[in-house]
């Protein structure tokens, strides 16, 4: 491949990549506007719409690609499914109590607690400076959640349901490494879509009725960009290294912050900057030190 070639599909991948980081955040946002318009829909129901396009969509993939389904798959698929449901019902949860801002920037703190879990789980034992940026990390997870403690005397809850949900995509993304030796992406994301669909029904189930109302549309809008975000950040990975993609991902915290401010006058202040700059710092240094590692 040359050089030029190589460098379109870098810059391609890292087009697709960062419009997937606009598509997960403003499918958080649509979730808040539409909390904000009609609060008699849950935060529940966006998830479960959200799964469910998500499993038609899944079924034409794994269609597409002439793959046979099982009914026996192995543990990791279904432990990939159960915690990214509970970890997307938690983060919608704390989009629609609090502010989407806050909700994604804990939600991104996920790399910091891969790192952490993989110690127990996975026996990997991190360097000297892997554990400084851990450090680095848990000071601005610490700064954002316990800042308003510190002044109120109380802790929010929309920011437990934030920490809840980065610390369940952790274990849903080290599920997402045993999966993935097993099967292909299309048998995951259908078990994914397909659990999260029938765990999420009987949640929603009474509140079906409420989506009938005019506001259903921020639902709809919420679940297709939302599928949208899996799928770019899918294909940008076919054009770019797991450390690019991390770094480019990680933009979804400044996203989030910008859009945040202009869009649902969401002012985080000067400790929630600080903290979120630290998460976002400490996701980058994660990042590239696993790059290093795995170069040496």
């Amino acid at each position: 491949m040359s050089q030029s070639i190589y460098r379109r599909r870098q810059i391609y991948g890292i087009l697709l990549n960062a419009a997937s980081a606009l598509s997960f955040y403003f499918a958080t946002f649509f979730v808040r506007v539409g909390t904000l318009s009609n609060p008699e829909i849950p935060s529940q129901a966006y998830a479960f719409v959200r799964y469910l396009t998500g499993f038609f969509f899944s079924i034409y993939l794994f269609r597409r690609a002439g793959l046979t389904f099982r009914l026996k798959v192995p543990n990791a698929l279904y432990f990939r499914a159960i915690f990214n449901t509970l970890a997307l019902l938690f983060f919608y949860e704390s989009v629609a109590s609090g502010n989407a801002a806050t909700a994604n920037v804990l939600n991104m703190t996920y790399p910091a607690f891969v790192a952490l879990l993989a110690i127990p789980l996975l026996s990997e034992i991190p360097d000297r400076r892997m554990l400084l940026v851990l450090v680095f990390s848990l000071t601005g997870i610490g700064i954002y959640v316990l800042t308003p403690l510190i002044r109120s005397g109380t802790i929010s809850h929309s920011d437990l349901w934030g920490l809840g949900s980065g610390l369940l995509a952790a274990l849903a993304i080290l599920a997402l490494r045993g999966a993935a030796m097993q099967a292909r992406a299309e048998e995951i994301l259908l078990w994914m879509f397909g659990i999260g669909s029938i765990a999420t029904l009987p949640i929603v189930l009474s509140d079906i009725p409420d989506l009938l109302s005019p506001s259903v549309i921020w639902v709809f809008l919420s679940a297709l960009l939302g599928i949208a975000g899996q799928w770019l950040l899918t294909r940008s990975y076919e054009h770019l290294s797991a450390t690019a993609g991390s770094i480019v991902s990680s933009l979804r915290i400044p996203i989030a912050l910008i859009a945040g401010f202009f869009l649902l006058q969401e002012v985080p202040g000067l400790s929630g900057v600080l903290g979120a700059a630290l998460i976002f710092a400490g996701n980058l240094f994660l990042a590239l030190f696993r790059r290093a590692e795995k170069k040496e």
